[in-house]
């Protein structure tokens, strides 16, 4: 029995002195932290004297001149690409004899930082859409700032207009989109 009592108090006793140092080291850490970063105060001075003796073997940064060095790689950046600007233009409204007819529009495309856009056009009737691009004059690759026209026929419709999209990608991917809404209605 006494064995026994021996090892619990033996192990009260370790418990305790890491108590102690677990509410001693937070106080510790902050007192050093406050002290102002003046390390050479709590240092003893043997090592205070060699690192003295180091820092004046080396030579002073204010002389020192720094070369720039190459990396083995290179990093490259992505250009901010800008979106082509595109519009629609055509007739404000088709007559009732204008059904049977071809209609004409222009499609005004822009970009200011590539040289040619890639375009298309559709019409979209109900919830079909019908592909017009083969009738744009110019084809479907344009040299920007520039303007293409499309003439077509009429698409038939129980609408009351004719709704027109098209679209701008430039050469790094980026796309817009415009839209003409022609009614049938003068």
């Amino acid at each position: 029995m006494h064995n026994r009592q021996g090892k619990r108090q033996k192990y009260v006793r370790l418990v305790a002195i890491l108590l102690a140092f677990a509410v001693a080291l937070p106080f510790a850490v902050v007192t050093l932290a406050q002290s102002g970063g003046d390390e050479s105060d709590s240092l003893p001075e043997s090592v205070v004297q060699s690192e003295k003796e180091d820092s004046s073997s080396m030579p002073q940064a204010e002389n020192t001149v720094v070369s720039p060095t190459s990396l083995p790689f290179t990093i490259e950046q992505q250009p901010n690409n800008k979106a082509p600007t595109i519009s629609l233009e055509g007739p404000n409204c088709l007559g009732s004899d204008d059904r049977n007819d071809l209609v004409s529009i222009a499609i005004s495309v822009s970009d200011i930082d590539d040289t040619s856009v890639l375009i298309d056009l559709s019409a979209l009737v109900e919830e079909e859409s019908i592909n017009l691009t083969s009738f744009i004059n110019e084809g479907t690759e344009l040299t920007v700032p520039g303007i293409a026209s499309a003439t077509f026929p009429i698409p038939i419709t129980e609408q009351s207009y004719i709704l027109l999209v098209s679209h701008a990608t430039d050469e790094d991917g980026a796309k817009s989109e415009a839209a003409l809404v022609i009614p049938f209605r003068c």
